[in-house]
C-alpha cells in the first residue's frame, strides 16, 4: 500500500479509540470558485481526518491515531475518521450525485478495506462499531453514500 503524508494540524490532542466513522468527500474541491485538493480544502476550512483514501488507492495520513480529528461532530476523541475521495473535481450538487453510484475504485476499495482491518485489529473495534457519516448524522450529512458503505462493511 503506497503511503503519504499531509499532516493537519486541527484536532483534538487526544484520541482513544472506540469507533471508526466512513466519510466521502471531492478528491478536488470546487469552493468560492477555485478548486482545491481535498487536503487544501480540509486545512483552509479547519478539518481534518486521519486518513484520506485516493481513487489511485493511495492513503494520506493526516493525524496520527491517538490524536483527534475533526471530522464527525461530537465523535472527534473517540472514533477514526476515514474520508475516501469521490474521483474529479466536485461542487456539492455534484458530490451528491456522485453519492449515488459506485464511485470507489477497485485500488481505493483495496486501501480502505485494509487499514479498516488494521484499525479493528489495532483497538479492537468491533464491525458493528464501524459508522457512517450519514448514521451518526442524517439530518446533516449523506456520506460515504449507502452503495459504498455496503460495499465496504461486506468486505470486512
Amino acid at each position: 500500500m503506497q503511503t503519504a503524508n499531509y499532516p493537519l494540524n486541527k484536532g483534538n490532542k487526544y484520541n482513544k479509540p472506540k469507533f471508526i466513522v466512513l466519510h466521502a468527500m471531492g478528491e478536488f474541491i470546487e469552493y468560492e470558485k477555485q478548486h482545491y485538493h481535498a487536503t487544501e480544502f480540509l486545512k483552509l476550512v479547519g478539518l481534518s481526518a486521519h486518513r484520506l483514501i485516493t481513487p489511485s488507492g493511495v492513503v494520506i495520513k493526516c493525524r496520527e491515531d491517538n490524536q483527534g480529528a475533526w471530522h464527525a461532530k461530537g465523535y472527534n476523541t473517540d472514533s477514526l475518521g476515514i474520508e475516501f475521495l469521490v474521483p474529479g473535481v466536485h461542487n456539492y450538487k455534484s458530490f451528491l450525485k456522485a453519492l449515488k453510484t459506485s464511485y470507489l475504485t477497485s485500488k481505493a476499495l483495496k486501501a480502505g478495506v485494509e487499514i479498516l482491518k488494521y484499525w479493528m485489529d489495532k483497538f479492537d473495534i468491533d464491525k458493528i462499531d464501524i459508522k457512517s457519516h450519514q448514521q451518526i448524522d442524517p439530518d446533516r450529512k449523506h456520506d460515504p453514500g449507502i452503495i459504498t458503505e455496503v460495499e465496504i462493511l461486506n468486505l470486512l
